[in-house]
């Protein structure tokens, strides 16, 4: 068993060289590469050595980590989200959170605003996790870390939970359109990016997932990636999501839809292109 922690080295080296080497997107369909992960004493943990893991990721390849989180646990914090957010005044359109960030916030963003990377998707910024009232502090909380320690641990980076570092983002792409385009990051200083599932295919989404544009061809892990499963990838990448079941009506009240948790810099937008 390989646990969390135990092999940071080399992360600088490879992003280095995947930097250096030159971005070629193949046509044709590739794979991603599977493992087993799971929790054990409190960590995220994989059942092939997190060296090897990097390696892949650095190379371009999606990593899917199989069973990471357990569904109720997974249902929990989704809905802890969800009532937060009902429970919250949205952030009002026409300024960006960025500039606040302390701020845990959430709105709604149905594409009627401009933005330099078009989407439709009802986001839950938590910069400040521990001034958030509980629930759902600590079940954020919990998430939050073992994301975090999975992702520095990959890239090799010290990135913090903290305003002016990583936070956690939840995004709901909701039944009816929901969606993201294609784009692509700058590989300093967060190197690689997680994205847990919180949606149950068949249940929440029929199809409806994340697709990468990478060196070794299209990866669509639409039909692969459950919920408590998490992705790993390079950040510069190109990637984005169809929308998420367009033959059904939009719904915001529903919890239909693809939820993904994500961590991302607070400055993220300035880092980021489309494609």
């Amino acid at each position: 068993m390989m646990r969390l922690g135990q092999s940071r080295a080399h992360g600088s080296e490879m992003a280095a060289q995947s930097s250096n080497a030159q971005r070629v997107v193949r046509s044709g369909i590739a794979e991603p590469v599977f493992c087993r992960g799971f929790i054990a004493d409190g960590t995220i943990c994989a059942d092939v050595p997190f060296a090897g893991i990097s390696r892949h990721v650095f190379d371009g390849r999606i990593v899917l980590l199989k069973g990471v989180f357990d569904q109720a646990s997974v249902i929990a914090f989704r809905r802890a989200i969800h009532a937060w957010g009902k429970a919250t005044p949205p952030f009002p359109h026409g300024k960006s959170p960025s500039q606040f960030p302390e701020l845990n916030y959430h709105r709604l963003d149905d594409g009627s605003y401009p933005s330099s990377m078009p989407h439709i998707f009802h986001q839950y910024g938590l910069s400040r996790i521990d001034a958030l009232d509980e629930p759902p502090r600590s079940i954020v909380r919990r998430f939050a870390t073992r994301l975090a320690d999975l992702q520095n641990t990959v890239a090799g980076t010290n990135l913090e939970l903290s305003p002016n570092s990583l936070r956690l983002k939840v995004l709901h792409y909701p039944a009816g359109g929901g969606f993201l385009a294609e784009h692509s990051h700058q590989i300093e200083p967060q190197r690689v990016g997680v994205i847990l599932s919180l949606s149950a295919i068949g249940q929440e989404i029929d199809h409806a997932g994340t697709f990468f544009s990478t060196p070794f061809g299209r990866v669509d892990v639409a039909p692969c990636h459950d919920i408590g499963d998490v992705v790993l990838f390079r950040v510069d990448v190109p990637h984005g999501i169809p929308p998420v079941d367009a033959h059904k009506a939009l719904d915001w009240n529903s919890e239909a839809g693809k939820w993904s948790v994500v961590l991302d810099l607070r400055d993220v937008m300035a880092r980021s292109s489309v494609a």
